[in-house]
């Protein structure tokens, strides 16, 4: 009898276990049109999403079971792995509901509830980041803008923009110690500053640091370290329009002002500053100043042609290289247009300088 008991105790203990590990996905898909179609359940290698399981989407509703030992970050496609209907959702022990109408809601652990109050609260400062961008080109377009609502306008977009910002960095801040708060990192670091990137990174282990996008990323954390303001500038070569081969430093420190600008001609925001940019050259080419562009284009026609279409009458390089040039990372480029200010010396003394604040700098250097 006493080892009857005791196998059974064995059992219940086993089954007890097998239980700790197991989870259910129970899914709720409010659009019909999905119906009869597959959702995919899909990990994130270092370059590319891989399925792990699928299923249909029966009567609006769908179901993934398992078991996992610690939690782990999946993503839940609906309709094809192309498809932008596509969330996260940290697949833990036990039982978590995902309900999908124009975005996904996950719950069950307080990681998923946190991670969906967290999505709702991002949907609701987009919303508002479109709103004002929509109310800044129309009235543009209307021909309506002034400087007070331009004012008004730019200082509401930049709040929002901030709250964003916030909202993404104490989420992460607060979830960097697992896959989920990894992913969101790594695919949002561009939005923080160096010494937000480098406060986060601290809290990671080396084999996080190891991983391809985020060495990357530490790489230019590094190189932008190189590249700050007080340090001398590091030189490159690429090719002039005419093919042949030029380098930063045959036009920095030669006893000029040179400014550095890193653009494309399908970069939009980059069009819409070159006015400023040539406004500039020809009101300070003659007073020791000199511009030097850097294009992050791919193709070499539309490279010359940009350079015609916006007046751009300084030297130019580029390795049409697009985002993999030599310069993205040696300068710590996140997005462009981005821009250095080099002293007479060679010396970087400003970067990111734009429209009314580039020529008051300009103004107080060369005036």
């Amino acid at each position: 009898m006493k080892k009857i008991l005791i196998l059974s105790a064995i059992v219940v203990f086993f089954a007890a276990c097998q239980n700790k590990s197991e989870y259910t996905i129970n899914g709720s898909v409010a659009d019909k049109t999905y119906d009869g179609q597959q959702v995919y359940l899909e990990k994130w290698t270092d370059s590319i999403m891989v399925s792990v399981d699928s299923t249909n989407i029966v009567n609006g509703t769908f179901e993934f079971k398992g078991k996992i030992e610690t939690p782990v970050l999946r993503f839940v496609t609906l309709g094809n792995k192309d498809s932008k209907a596509r969330s996260m959702i940290m697949v833990e022990p036990g039982s978590l509901n995902i309900a999908y109408d124009s975005v996904f809601h996950i719950t069950g652990s307080l990681l998923n509830d946190n991670y969906t109050d967290f999505n709702l609260k991002q949907k609701d400062l987009t919303i508002k980041i479109r709103s004002l961008s929509d109310q800044y080109n129309a009235a543009m377009m209307d021909g309506v803008m002034t400087d007070s609502l331009d004012a008004e306008l730019t200082s509401a977009y930049e709040k929002v923009a901030d709250e964003a910002k916030n909202l993404n960095y104490n989420f992460i801040k607060n979830n960097i110690d697992n896959e989920l708060g990894q992913y969101i990192f790594m695919t949002s670091s561009g939005m923080f500053d160096v010494d937000q990137q480098k406060e986060i990174l601290a809290m990671t282990s080396d084999e996080y640091k190891s991983k391809k996008n985020i060495k990357r990323l530490v790489e230019r954390i590094e190189a932008s370290e190189s590249v700050a303001i007080g340090q001398e500038f590091v030189d490159f070569t690429m090719k002039n329009p005419e093919g042949e081969y030029v380098s930063l430093s045959d036009f920095a420190g030669k006893g000029k002002y040179v400014f550095v600008d890193f653009w494309a001609s399908w970069c939009g925001p980059c069009r819409d500053e070159m006015p400023n940019v040539v406004n500039a050259y020809n009101k300070y080419k003659d007073k020791d100043f000199e511009i030097v562009g850097v294009s992050l284009d791919n193709d070499h026609d539309k490279w010359i042609q940009g350079i015609k279409d916006l007046n751009m009458s300084w030297p130019q390089m580029s390795d049409l290289k697009l985002w993999e040039s030599s310069v993205v990372d040696l300068y710590a480029i996140q997005s462009i247009p981005h821009t250095v200010l080099l002293d007479k010396e060679g010396n970087i003394i400003a970067k990111n300088l734009r429209g009314d604040i580039l020529d008051t700098k300009l103004a107080e250097l060369l005036n």
